[in-house]
């Protein structure tokens, strides 16, 4: 029956109701994976989190381990030089001193004991004691007392110099010793501390004759713990005594505590499992009178003896019942660097630093989806549904049929979207790319002076225009010992993000180094020059100009490191070129060694250094701009003062250029010579504008390929 057919037939859903059906089957499935690819992709950087937070600790670890050998080592060595001193210094001549100064003073008898005092004047105070007659004694004795009060004076210059170290003493076979620091107030050197270190450093306990240290002690409540670090003298095979330093273990805790962890807890524990260090220790360090117990230091179920921690391997984290423990031993003293943090602690920090960030990308997402949802149903899915139900509706009409699929988007708005979203993206690049170049070129504005030397005597200005966003050129200037102004043009291989970065480091170590003290500017090219060398991984270069002008004199002595050498204008005309010393630009081979070169100025002279950009700028007809058009512009035109000069040459240089799409930076610095004599009496620094700094590029500068900048 035609009729129970059709009946028994199931109804096809409208194909609005499909439409719908398959959007929301799609979104929903889109959301999903969205979701469940963030939560993989949480997990996955929570785990390489960890991992860097690990792996942070253990460089931080082994930089205060390499910090921690450096700070031992200058305190200790001088142990095997003090030992070496005395033994060269005994010699017939200490012998006849030594016995002079029993006879004659200032050593003096005082019942069964002699004592002698060295003064203080500019190093610490010291002691010379012993027991029993001064003028009966063995002629060994005589030589040992004549080497030890020649050594004394570095014994106390010793204990003024070395922050760590608080006493130095020297232990003699013929019972006499000398100690620096003295003083009659506080407590002497404990009896068992010091029977200890003489014990340790006799020939049957130690003959070898090697450095030795003893167990700290409590040296009063003005030192605190002290760690001696000890070694026997000899002279040949004959055995001396024993010459020993004390290290403040308050000072070794202030440098522990400071170095800043911010999760877990480092300590510095001996080979007996003694706690020298522990940020417990940091607060008050004196009252301490014993060093602390391993036990208390350490969870027993990580680090349960001193054995446990002997058996990690060193300088790597291990995971151990919960904790991360790293064990660095120290070179230079038989103590160990112990780093402790549990991981939950790490896992805290780590989900307090990701944590909210996933939170609010969650919460984004679902609105996201939600405004998607919204938006798409509202402005296109809605709408087209209604549109095949309708041209559906309308065609069942007209052929009695009902359709048997959906009808699809159409074709012609598929490039619509993908046209959309290729725009969209590279617009989120460009805008990110932009952005990127507005923080590095402020970064680069700020490491150019922002005020210029107000001195009678000379006026300096300067100015760089970069050739993209970010340059690689820089100038600087900075005061110098003795009223003299050091002067900097520099030129950084490459353009753009990198070569302002090298430029910044560079800037910066050159200014350290140069200020930190006296030093002639090619020793200080010498030391920028090894430093870049260093960590010069992407193998970047800088020529540098670096002068040391003398405002009294007139006086300029420079380091030339692969820049283009300085014009100098002469007052009535006349052009120099500064002739060399060249040498090879910064940071291409360490232990070069860089020449000076003098240049005197008188008044009225100007000195103009420049960057290669200035003569390699080229116009439309491919014509570089060169020396010769540099020499014509200022020959026979003296300019009124160093600003002058500059803005000549840049307004030069871009007519030239014509329009043409500039290659490199140019950087310009120009030095002019007013007067020679004393300063002013009130010196002032001259506030630079913004675009005097850093100017947009206007004019055209070009540079040869294998050229820096």
């Amino acid at each position: 029956m035609p009729g129970s057919a059709a009946a028994a037939t199931p109804p096809h859903k409208p194909p609005e109701q499909r439409l719908f059906a398959r959007y929301n089957w799609t979104l929903g499935t889109a959301c999903t994976l969205i979701v469940g690819g963030l939560v993989v992709f949480f997990a996955f950087q929570l785990k390489q989190d960890l991992h860097g937070e690990i792996s942070q600790v253990q460089a931080q670890v082994e930089r205060h381990g390499r910090f921690m050998d450096f700070l031992m080592r200058a305190s200790a060595d001088p142990v095997d030089s003090l030992r070496t001193a005395i033994a060269t210094h005994r010699t017939e001549e200490a012998c006849l001193t030594g016995r002079r100064l029993a006879s004659q003073g200032p050593l003096r008898q005082n019942g069964t004991h002699f004592a002698w005092n060295a003064g203080a004047g500019p190093t610490a105070a010291g002691r010379l004691e012993g027991d029993g007659p001064l003028l009966t004694r063995s002629p060994a004795f005589y030589c040992d007392l004549g080497a030890v009060i020649a050594v004394a004076p570095q014994l106390q210059a010793m204990v003024a110099h070395l922050a760590p170290v608080a006493r130095a003493h020297v232990l003699s076979r013929h019972g006499f010793r000398f100690e620096a620091p003295w003083d009659p107030l506080p407590a002497r050197h404990p009896v068992r501390a010091e029977a200890e270190l003489w014990k340790l450093g006799q020939p049957a306990a130690n003959p070898q004759g090697r450095r030795y240290w003893p167990a700290p002690y409590f040296g009063g409540t003005d030192l605190g713990l002290l760690a001696p670090v000890a070694a026997p003298v000899y002279d040949g095979e004959e055995f001396l005594g024993v010459v020993a330093v004390d290290i403040r273990l308050d000072f070794l805790n202030e440098v522990n505590a400071a170095m800043g962890y911010a999760l877990g807890t480092v300590a510095v524990v001996d080979g007996h499992g003694r706690v020298l260090a522990h940020p417990a220790h940091a607060a008050d360090p004196h009252i301490a009178r014993t060093p602390g117990r391993f036990d208390q230091a350490f969870p027993p179920q990580v680090l349960p003896t001193p054995k446990a921690l002997a058996a990690l391997p060193a300088g790597q984290a291990v995971e151990q019942a919960g904790w991360v423990v790293m064990r660095r031993p120290l070179a230079s003293a038989p103590w160990e660097l112990v780093y402790t943090v549990s991981r939950t602690t790490l896992w805290r920090a780590v989900l307090l630093q990701r944590g909210p960030a996933f939170g609010m990308a969650v919460v984004a997402l679902g609105l996201l989806m939600a405004l998607t949802y919204g938006v798409t149903w509202r402005g296109f899915v809605g709408p087209a549904a209604r549109l095949v139900g309708h041209a559906m509706a309308e065609s069942s009409a007209g052929t009695r049929q009902q359709p048997s699929a959906p009808v699809p988007v159409p074709a012609l708005w598929r490039p619509w979207f993908d046209a959309i979203t290729r725009v969209f993206r590279e617009s989120l690049q460009l805008s990110s790319l932009r952005r990127e170049l507005d923080i590095a070129a402020r970064m680069q504005q700020s490491i150019l002076p922002r005020q210029w030397p107000q001195d009678p005597r000379f006026d300096l200005w300067g100015t760089m225009r970069p050739a993209k966003d970010v340059g690689g050129d820089y100038y600087d200037h900075f005061p110098l010992p003795q009223g003299r102004c050091g002067l900097v043009v520099a030129d950084v291989s490459g353009k753009g993000i990198s070569a302002g970065l090298f430029g910044m480091v560079s800037k910066t170590l050159l200014r350290a180094i140069a200020t930190q003290r006296e030093q002639p500017a090619a020793q200080v090219a010498r030391e920028v020059n090894d430093a870049l060398c260093a960590d010069n991984e992407s193998s970047m270069f800088v020529t540098t100009f670096y002068g040391q002008y003398d405002p009294a004199r007139g006086r300029l002595v420079y380091a030339n490191a692969g820049h283009p050498p300085p014009l100098v204008l002469r007052a009535q005309g006349s052009l120099e070129w500064l002739p060399g010393p060249g040498g090879t630009a910064l940071g291409v081979m360490p232990g070069l060694a860089y020449d000076e070169g003098v240049v005197d100025l008188s008044p009225g002279d100007t000195l103009l250094v420049f960057t290669d950009g200035v003569t390699e700028s080229i116009n439309v007809d491919g014509h570089e701009f060169g020396r010769v058009r540099l020499s014509a512009l200022f020959e026979g035109r003296p300019t009124a003062d160093a600003r002058e000069a500059i803005t000549r040459l840049l307004e030069r240089v871009e007519r030239f250029a014509h329009g043409t799409e500039p290659f490199d930076d140019i950087t310009c610095l120009a030095l002019r010579c007013c007067r020679l004599g004393e300063p002013s009496p009130v010196p002032a620094e001259v506030p630079v504008h913004a675009p005097d700094v850093i100017e947009r590029h206007t004019v055209p500068a070009a540079g040869l390929a294998a050229s820096p900048g």
